[in-house]
């Protein structure tokens, strides 16, 4: 055989493959485009749908009527807002809606009622979607327990509760004070004099800062200080290029998201070396230290006591690889879930209260009631009495209308197949699960708002609709030090500092600007490819700004509000 046979024996079979390839994707498409049709043909509410573009059309169209870097959550309550659009005859979307973006994404059975979404969250708990898994593979390769399942996920869950305890954050409660008081000390030193706004800054540059300082103190033990750094530390530099890498096709709503590419799990793999070279030491410490030694527990502290469980010749002084290996995993896991969230939810809570001074005043005479008079000496009142953090409905009740109006991460379910979701007033197959949070948040009749009482037309009449952390066993581990950070982030700085938004300063001063880009005419919207994150806030994949702020000490009679500024308030 000669040299020009040889060559074309490889061009056909590179075309068959070629070719097997097409019709495999055709054949897919072709299943989820009948799907679809299926479901419609049983008549469920089912959105405009194609045979060539599925609902590609649907997303287009929300693409196009909004920013380029609107995050894929907002789909949700765009879809809402658009209800007649596609459904004339509904005020709000069906419980279940179908999504089919083949080929750009696998379908999705967006779930909008809080009886459906407890079904496959809770009765039972399916399995994690792997579009979901696949997000943490460049930080933990898939040996944390949002990725694990079945008696993996239950073991390692069991040892990391205790650390995410109520008693055992109590316990740390002088650090987390502690921390939350030199952030309300760099408001300070931005806040203007005599009434007066301050100059305009990122306020979620401060509160990544923070809420890094504290996920990485109760996980671990360790000081960073990056609230008083002048660059970031390496660690805190490692993870944020991490989940940069991990956003890389994490959003639906691009037109041709490519993901990954080889070059960037080498970076991923130069990441995890820095963090575990990083962490390691810290890690080693602990094990060679009496387990006594301290009466505040580190996270990781309580976990490894149970490091001869899955290896009886492992100790203390010579743990197994495997254990080490899935500790470091969830480790970092606790680092970027701990930190991300949480200081995107400040922003969004400053946001509100900006907005609703009326619930600012409320929330302030709250703290008055409990906390005393003087705003200065609440940390020492939360250190002397930890009791008083759990004693302000109205506070809890302001973070939980923050959460319920702007969470910001949602849960991604796998159903087997012939699996059913069914909700009052409908019935429907789906071949995966989403629960919408932030559409069940934004439906009135389930929104659980700010502390309305049993029996008001908007009390909540499902318990399931309230779910920024999700819900069933699945929940998120670390609500619990969430809700006791934005406690005492409220506590610390209510009272003496107003945050409003700086829009206008910030189109004068930064070239990023983008004063067109609104979401229902706000300039602060969800954004990013992955975790959502407020807009101009840290979004590391492409717009690495953040919410723009200034500070004050406002007079009280001053209700007028700029971008994001501080001043202190003169109600002492």
């Amino acid at each position: 055989m000669g040299v020009g046979d040889g060559k074309s024996l490889l061009f056909r079979a590179v075309g068959a493959v070629i070719v097997l390839f097409l019709a495999r994707s055709l054949y897919r498409g072709y299943i989820q485009r009948t799907r679809t049709r299926a479901l419609k043909a049983q008549g469920i509410p089912v959105l405009p749908h194609s045979w060539l573009f599925g609902h590609l059309l649907v997303l287009g169209k929300w693409r196009a009527e909004n920013p380029p870097d609107a995050n894929f959550y907002s789909f949700h309550t765009w879809l809402i807002k658009n209800c007649k659009r596609y459904f004339p005859d509904l005020d709000f979307p069906p419980p279940v809606v179908y999504l089919d973006l083949w080929p750009i994404e696998i379908s999705l059975a967006i779930v909008y009622d809080p009886v459906a979404a407890s079904q496959f969250a809770q009765t039972p708990s399916l399995p994690k979607l792997k579009l979901s898994t696949d997000f943490l593979i460049p930080l933990t390769s898939g040996l944390d327990i949002v990725s694990n399942e079945g008696s993996e996920w239950k073991t390692w869950r069991s040892r990391f509760n205790p650390g995410f305890s109520q008693r055992n954050l109590i316990a740390m409660l002088p650090a987390l004070v502690e921390e939350v008081s030199i952030f309300a000390s760099q408001l300070e030193g931005l806040a203007g004099s005599g009434g007066e706004w301050g100059s305009v800054f990122r306020l979620d540059e401060k509160t990544i800062n923070l809420t890094f300082d504290i996920i990485v103190r109760a996980a671990l033990g360790m000081r960073l200080n990056e609230q008083q750094r002048s660059e970031s530390s390496p660690l805190k530099l490692a993870l944020l290029d991490q989940i940069r890498i991990m956003n890389y096709g994490a959003n639906a709503a691009r037109a041709l998201p490519i993901g990954r590419m080889p070059w960037h799990d080498w970076a991923a793999r130069r990441n995890n070396r820095a963090i575990r070279d990083l962490v390691m030491p810290q890690i080693q410490s602990k094990l060679e230290a009496d387990s006594n030694d301290s009466q505040v527990k580190t996270i990781v502290d309580l976990a490894i006591k149970y490091i001869d469980k899955d290896d009886p010749n492992a100790s203390r002084e010579q743990p197994s690889a495997e254990f080490i290996d899935k500790l470091m995993a969830n480790l970092k896991a606790f680092l970027f879930a701990g930190h991300d969230t949480t200081a995107a939810t400040i922003c969004f809570m400053a946001k509100e209260l900006q907005d609703n001074p009326e619930c600012m005043a409320k929330l302030r005479a709250e703290h008055d009631a409990v906390l005393g008079s003087d705003p200065a000496r609440a940390a020492d009142v939360l250190i002397q009495s930890p009791h008083l953090l759990y004693a302000l409905p109205y506070t809890l009740g302001c973070i939980k209308e923050t959460l319920r109006l702007y969470p910001l991460a949602a849960t991604l379910r796998a159903a087997p197949p012939g699996y059913s979701l069914t909700a009052p007033g409908s019935s429907t197959r789906s071949p995966h699960g989403w629960l919408g949070h932030m559409a069940i948040g934004s439906r009135r009749c389930t929104a659980p708002r700010l502390l309305v009482p049993q029996g008001d037309p908007l009390h909540p009449v499902n318990n399931n609709a309230w779910a920024p952390f999700s819900i069933g066993p699945r929940n998120c581990i670390g609500m619990e030090l969430a809700l006791i950070e934005l406690r005492i982030f409220s506590v610390l700085t209510a009272r003496r500092f107003d945050i409003g938004e700086a829009w206008n300063k910030w189109d004068k001063e930064s070239a990023e600007a983008t004063p067109s880009a609104k979401i229902d005419g706000e300039r602060l919207y969800w954004c990013g490819d992955g975790i959502v994150h407020p807009k101009d806030g840290l979004d590391p994949p492409s717009s690495g700004r953040m919410v723009k702020g200034d500070v004050k000490r406002k007079s009280m009679d001053n209700g007028e509000w700029i971008a994001s500024e501080v001043s202190h308030c003169y109600t002492w």
